[in-house]
C-alpha cells in the first residue's frame, strides 16, 4: 500500500456523530501509516451550518473542542483562519468555483431554515447571513488550495461535502487534481466512506447499491417494517388507520402520485435539476389528459415542517373532478393508496421502491436515488410520460433492485476503529471527544440563535 499525505477536514465539529466519524477516520488512516493532518476552521465569527448566526462564542468553543479532541487522538492540526484573509482573494477563484460555493451556501440555508430558494433570496436578514457564509467559505477555499499545494497533499477527506463549509475542501481538491473521499452516517447509524464522490451523488450511490447481495427474506422484513414499524420508518406511525381509499366509481383506474420532499430535493444542487417542468404544471397537464383516471396526490409528510408555501400551486388542481389532494397535515395512509393503485407515480421518493416490491408498476419522474435500480419506468420527458399513461396495463418491474436497496440500507457501512454501533446508536471506543459538554453547550447556544432567526424568517 502506497503511503499518502492526507488532509481530513473537521467539518461539523459540534455535531457528535459527524465529529466522531471524522476523527475516527483520520486516526484509522494514521494507524495505517499515512501522514494525516486534521484541518479545521478557526474563524472568529464565521457563519456555517454549525453557527448560523456567526456567534463568536460558538466559534471559540468550537475551536477549543476541535483542537483538544485532535490532541487526544494524537492527530496534528492546521488551522484555517478565514478572518485573516483579505476578501480580495476572491479574485483567485474561478467563476465556476464561486458558483459551487454559492450552491453550497444555498444548500445549507434550505436545510437549516426549511425555506425554498425564492423565499431565502427575498429575505434581507437571510441574504446578509448568506453573504457572510459565502465570504467565510470562499476564504477557506483559497486557504485550502494554498495548503494543498504547500504540503504536497495526495488526498482529501471530509464529512458530507454538500454545504459550503465542507464543500470548499472538495472544490480545492478537484481544482488541484487530487482525489477526495466523503464520510457519512447510514440510516443504520454506521459510518460509511464514499470513495471519489459525495453522499448525494446518485450515480455513485446506486453503483454501490447494485453491488449488494439479494436476500429475499431480509427484503421482505425490511419492506414490511417500512409499512408497520415506526422504528424503521418515522412516518409509519402517522399513517391513518381509519383512512379510506377514495371511491373510484366513474373512473377506469386510480393512480396515486407521491410528491418529493421539495426542500430536500432543492438543497441537492444543479446536478439534481429535472428535465421536467415544475411538478404542479406536469401534473396539471397529466390530469387534464386523463379525465377517466382518478389521481390521488400525496404530499410528503415531512413537508408539514417546511416554512415556504408549497400548497398554493395545487389549488387549481384541487378543483379538478378527477383529483384528490392530501396535503402534509392531512390524514392519509400511503400504503393503502399503494395497495389500491393501478399504477404509481413518484417524484424522487422511496415509495417508488416500496411500490415495486409489492408488485405495482411505477413511473418515476425526474432524478432520484433509485432511478438506475430498474424498479420503475423512467420517462425522459413529458411525451414519454403520457405515452406510458396510455398503456392499458404496465407490467411491474423486477424486484431485484428493491431487494438490493433493502440490503444496502440495512448493511451498508465501513468499519472504523474507535467506533461501534449498537441498536442504531454510535459509540466511541478507547478514544472519544474531549470536553464533550462544550460542543453540546455551543450547539444549544446556536439553537437559540437559530430559533430567533427562524422566527424572524
Amino acid at each position: 500500500m502506497k503511503l499518502k499525505k492526507i488532509f481530513v477536514h473537521a467539518a461539523y465539529p459540534l455535531w457528535r456523530k459527524n465529529a466522531l466519524v471524522g476523527f475516527a477516520r483520520a486516526k484509522q488512516l494514521q494507524d495505517q501509516g499515512h501522514d494525516v493532518t486534521v484541518t479545521y476552521c478557526n474563524a472568529k465569527c464565521g457563519v456555517c451550518v454549525c453557527n448560523e448566526a456567526g456567534n463568536p462564542l460558538v466559534c471559540t468553543m468550537c475551536h477549543f473542542a476541535t483542537k483538544r479532541t485532535a490532541k487526544k487522538f494524537g492527530l496534528p492540526v492546521v488551522a484555517l483562519c478565514p478572518d485573516k484573509v483579505d476578501i480580495e482573494v476572491e479574485k483567485e477563484l474561478s467563476i465556476s468555483e464561486r458558483k459551487e460555493i454559492v450552491e453550497g451556501v444555498l444548500s445549507a440555508f434550505i436545510s437549516s431554515f426549511r425555506l425554498l430558494p425564492k423565499d431565502i433570496r427575498s429575505h434581507r436578514l437571510l441574504r446578509w447571513l448568506k453573504r457572510r457564509y459565502y465570504v467565510t467559505s470562499t476564504r477557506l477555499l483559497v486557504q485550502m488550495k494554498r495548503l494543498i499545494t504547500k504540503h504536497g497533499i495526495d488526498e482529501f477527506e471530509v464529512f458530507n461535502g454538500r454545504h459550503a463549509c465542507s464543500k470548499f475542501g472538495i472544490i480545492a481538491a478537484k481544482q488541484q487534481g487530487k482525489p477526495f473521499n466523503t464520510l457519512e452516517v447510514t440510516a443504520a447509524k454506521r459510518p460509511i466512506i464514499h470513495l471519489g464522490h459525495t453522499a448525494h451523488d446518485r450515480v455513485g450511490i446506486q453503483k454501490r447499491v447494485m453491488q449488494q447481495e439479494v436476500d429475499w427474506q431480509l427484503a421482505e422484513k425490511f419492506f414490511s417494517d417500512r409499512q408497520h414499524a415506526a422504528s424503521a420508518n418515522q412516518f409509519a406511525k402517522h399513517q391513518c388507520e381509519a383512512f379510506e381509499v377514495p371511491d373510484t366509481t366513474g373512473f377506469d383506474r386510480m393512480v396515486p402520485i407521491f410528491l418529493s420532499s421539495q426542500d430536500e430535493f432543492a438543497s441537492l444542487g444543479k446536478a439534481w435539476k429535472s428535465s421536467f417542468d415544475s411538478e404542479h404544471l406536469v401534473l396539471m397537464r397529466l390530469c387534464q389528459r386523463n379525465p377517466r383516471t382518478l389521481f390521488c396526490i400525496r404530499f410528503h409528510p415531512n413537508q408539514a415542517g417546511i416554512r415556504s408555501d408549497i400548497t398554493w400551486p395545487y389549488q387549481a388542481l384541487e378543483q379538478m373532478p378527477n383529483v384528490r389532494i392530501y396535503y402534509p397535515q392531512d390524514q392519509a395512509n400511503t400504503y393503502d393508496l399503494l395497495h389500491a393503485a393501478h399504477t404509481v407515480i413518484a417524484f424522487n421518493s422511496t415509495v417508488a421502491v416500496e411500490a415495486c416490491w409489492i408488485g405495482k408498476p411505477v413511473i418515476m419522474i425526474g432524478p432520484s436515488f433509485y432511478d438506475s435500480l430498474d424498479v420503475a419506468y423512467t420517462p425522459a420527458n413529458e411525451n414519454e410520460l403520457h405515452g406510458l399513461m396510455c398503456v392499458q396495463r404496465l407490467e411491474p418491474k423486477d424486484r431485484t433492485g428493491a431487494a438490493k436497496l433493502a440490503y444496502y440500507v440495512t448493511h451498508a457501512g465501513d468499519d472504523l476503529p474507535y467506533l461501534m454501533t449498537e441498536n442504531k446508536v454510535m459509540k466511541s471506543t478507547e478514544l472519544s471527544r474531549s470536553f464533550p459538554l462544550i460542543p453540546i453547550l455551543a450547539r444549544n447556544i446556536n439553537t437559540l440563535s437559530s430559533q430567533v432567526l427562524r422566527s424572524v424568517a
